[in-house]
């Protein structure tokens, strides 16, 4: 339990010793770089003593059956994240960096390229319409489910949506009873957890045959993490698992997204699953669907003379990516995007909209 250390080996050969005897305990600094990894260990802060204390009562209370389990949940992993796999997440890693850097082009939308927009806007007979919910058409909030749409939200979107010109889909992680609870009422389109629930003509339907059985392992790793990290809580939905900090201390925070990122991917790179990190929310998904699939039913159901997308989140870039190259395709916020174009705020993008309608 050393205050400052490195990747501390000793805590790895020790698990790695216990192939046949698979008794005993591991009490681990959170100082040390293995505590990452081995979340199955008991993990103390070594300067806090009442903490150390508790692990050591926990230890030597614990369940010979529990002992076991961890042991070899955490040799499995040390079999199985080898430095090859390092290697691989190392390039990826690098690869998603020259991926991000072709979006710095984008620019931020004059009041020129609006007039533009909704001229061609008014001009055009068959639009398609779709739009990212948190973020992007309301403000981040704490409690995630204090984001419920305001007056002026509603009307703009009732407007929007009794345009007979206009095809509106609302596009966003949130799930599909949520968006249901929210706007159903308006009549809009929707594309629920990252495209696995779609409604169209009023009827949801899922996108692909998916599974959710992995959704107990992985719980499980964020449990540990929850612990760890006042603040912090678990949202879970039908197809897809998030974890949230919005309310953790902000270093704190970055520091444990930092600490699991590469346990994550280990676990989902065999289980066919996609970790997306968003404003304050980790969320680990079913790697078969997107935002970008999802969006291709409503693509090939129409010949659209106009179509604009805005989304602030990295998962709207399968949108933005999806879409025809002449698409409007808006990020909202300065990171680097696919889109074409950038806005600065929330409220720049229910600016833009009720422009357009007026």
């Amino acid at each position: 339990t050393p205050l400052r250390d490195g990747m501390n080996l000793v805590a790895k050969e020790y698990i790695a010793s216990k192939e046949e005897s698979k008794n005993g305990v591991l009490i681990l600094s959170e100082m040390a770089g293995a505590s990452n990894e081995l979340h199955d260990a008991l993990i103390v802060n070594p300067q806090d003593t009442n903490e150390m204390v508790e692990a050591l009562r926990e230890a030597l209370e614990m369940d010979p059956e529990d002992q076991k389990e961890r042991h070899m949940k955490m040799q499995d992993r040390l079999k199985k994240y080898t430095v090859e796999n390092w290697a691989e997440n190392f390039l990826n890693e690098q690869i998603k960096i020259m991926e991000e850097r072709k979006g710095r082009h984008a620019k931020v939308l004059t009041e020129e390229e609006k007039q533009e927009l909704i001229q061609r806007f008014s001009d055009s007979t068959k639009r398609l319409i779709v739009l990212d919910y948190d973020g992007t058409l309301m403000n981040f909030h704490p409690d995630p489910t204090a984001v419920v749409p305001d007056d002026e939200l509603l009307n703009l979107l009732t407007t929007l949506h009794q345009m007979p010109e206009n095809k509106v889909v609302v596009s966003s992680g949130r799930d599909k009873a949520t968006l249901e609870e929210w706007l159903g009422h308006v009549g809009l389109d929707f594309a629920a957890e990252h495209g696995v629930w779609l409604k169209k003509d009023s009827k949801w339907r899922i996108s692909a045959g998916l599974g959710n059985s992995w959704k107990n392992q992985i719980r499980s790793v964020l449990e540990g993490i929850v612990e760890r990290t006042p603040g912090s809580f678990i949202e879970e939905k039908e197809f897809s698992v998030a974890w949230h900090y919005r309310k953790t201390d902000k270093d704190l925070g970055e520091k444990r997204v930092r600490e699991f990122r590469d346990v994550l991917l280990y676990l989902t790179s065999n289980l066919d699953l996609q970790v997306l990190e968003g404003n304050k929310v980790v969320e680990i998904k079913n790697a078969g669907v997107n935002k970008g699939k999802a969006i291709v039913n409503w693509l090939t159901e129409e010949n659209y003379d106009f179509i604009m997308a805005i989304g602030d989140d990295h998962t709207d870039e399968d949108t933005f990516k999806a879409l025809p190259s002449e698409a409007y395709t808006i990020k909202v916020g300065m990171a680097n995007t696919a889109a074409r174009f950038k806005l600065v705020s929330v409220e720049d993008v229910r600016d833009l909209l009720t422009k357009m309608i007026s």
